[in-house]
């Protein structure tokens, strides 16, 4: 018998295309945890689901779970890596929004099957040898990294891990990687060896004083600012050190402008000053 679709079943669907096309393994433990429900009940979508997609997904022995064939093709919403992290970091609680709209980033997307390695070691904590790409060296070659933390700047995604090659922690963006991935055990190092992101810094922006008092009002405004005792409008913002450039490029205060109006906010003296010995 077909499953009814209804709104119940359509979040769990999507759920599911976001695991087998992001994790390339879909357990009903899966959706046990991210539901709260039982084993029975997360078999049961999960069977619901192959009576209607029968050639989409396949079950993998050796590996204890469904995998996607040649045939599957997400049907139940968007399948990017910001929504798969968004949704399966939330709970029950969670629900879809028919008035939302996010800019996507230009830059090229993410492809699941160059990434699928770095998101499983992430999840277990794993130390693997990847195939990544640089500016600085274009070919494709060996790095043996401890992934702790996934960073969207804006516009690219980003690892952060301990790269054994370096002998210090990272940024590795993910479209640089080749897609081959093998395990090395578990990670020995982790965010809490990370000390720039451990370093919690204060960014105080304020507006360009080279603009007219109206003028600096909207651009407060604009950006959440609040009004000091001298009359002058002033926001602070917490930011981990290993994060700050990033931080600094989406205010776009990595560079001064000749036109105040271009520039519209700096970094106060003070902070400029304490935020040095963490820029390049």
């Amino acid at each position: 018998m077909t499953p009814h679709i209804n709104y119940d079943l359509i979040k769990r669907f999507h759920f599911i295309e976001l695991i087998v096309f992001w994790e390339n393994r879909l357990t009903t433990k899966h959706i046990q945890h991210h539901f709260n429900i039982s084993r029975s009940s997360a078999s049961k979508y999960i069977q619901d689901y192959v009576k209607l997609y029968p050639k989409s997904l396949t079950y993998n022995n050796s590996k204890k779970g469904y995998q996607a064939t040649n045939h599957f093709m997400p049907r139940y919403g968007e399948k990017d890596l910001g929504t798969y992290l968004s949704i399966t970091q939330q709970g029950i609680q969670s629900e879809y929004y028919n008035h939302f709209t996010a800019m996507q980033s230009p830059l090229v997307p993410v492809n699941p099957k160059r990434v699928s390695g770095i998101l499983h070691a992430l999840k277990h904590k794993q130390r693997i040898d990847v195939g990544y790409a640089s500016v600085s060296n274009p070919e494709f070659e060996s790095r043996i990294i401890s992934p702790h933390n996934l960073v969207f700047d804006g516009a690219r995604w980003h690892v952060r891990a301990y790269c054994e090659k370096n002998r210090d922690f990272r940024d590795f963006v993910l479209t640089r990687f080749n897609g081959e991935c093998e395990i090395e055990g578990p990670a020995e190092y982790d965010q809490q060896n990370d000390t720039l992101w451990q370093t919690q810094l204060v960014v105080s922006i304020e507006p360009d004083p080279r603009l007219t008092a109206n003028k600096a009002k909207i651009i407060a405004l604009d950006h959440q600012m609040h009004q000091q005792p001298n009359g002058h409008y002033k926001r602070n913002l917490k930011v981990r050190a290993a994060l700050l450039l990033y931080l600094l490029k989406q205010l776009r205060v990595d560079s001064y402008q000749a036109n105040p109006e271009a520039q519209q906010i700096i970094l106060s003296p003070d902070c400029l000053a304490n935020l040095q010995p963490y820029m390049p």
